[in-house]
């Protein structure tokens, strides 16, 4: 943005100093046009008046194209800086969405170690409960294997 606005100020300016320079011009020739507008429908048969109020008038018609010329400059210019503004503005709309993407996952991130260090506690205490069982149930075979053969030997008797 701050490059758009280095690009905009010079051609302001410029803007600026071409309707100020008109608008001097401007001036200096209706008080030129005023003056012989007066000699000339006063004495129309003088041609030099005739030819001074024509110039005169020439030339304001002239000033008057090239204000609508840079009025019609300027509002190019307006578009196409609102079409940029526009452009710029949907760009930071997805940058605004994908950062909240990000720091969803960021989070989700950061939950999921958390999660994943109660996940290793649960994991753990399940191991060591089934540890705890194979080892009893080994025990139990053990026992009732060694009971066995007393047994049969106490009935055999």
């Amino acid at each position: 943005m701050n490059e758009s606005q280095n690009n905009i100020q010079p051609q302001a300016q410029a803007y600026l100093t071409k309707v100020t320079d008109l608008k001097d011009q401007f001036l200096s020739v209706l008080e030129d046009f005023s003056k012989y507008y007066v000699y000339y429908h006063k004495n129309p048969e003088v041609d030099e008046y005739q030819q001074f109020y024509l110039n005169s008038k020439s030339q304001l018609q002239n000033i008057n194209k090239q204000l609508v010329k840079e009025s019609n400059s300027v509002e190019s210019a307006i578009e196409n800086l609102s079409y940029s503004l526009t452009r710029m503005n949907a760009k930071l709309e997805y940058e605004k969405m994908l950062k909240g993407e990000l720091v969803e996952r960021i989070n989700g991130l950061t939950n999921s170690k958390n999660g994943s260090s109660v996940m290793l506690d649960d994991t753990t205490s399940i191991y060591n409960k089934q540890y705890f069982r194979n080892l009893s149930l080994f025990l139990g075979i053990v026992v009732v294997g060694s009971l066995i053969p007393i047994r049969r030997a106490s009935t055999e008797k």
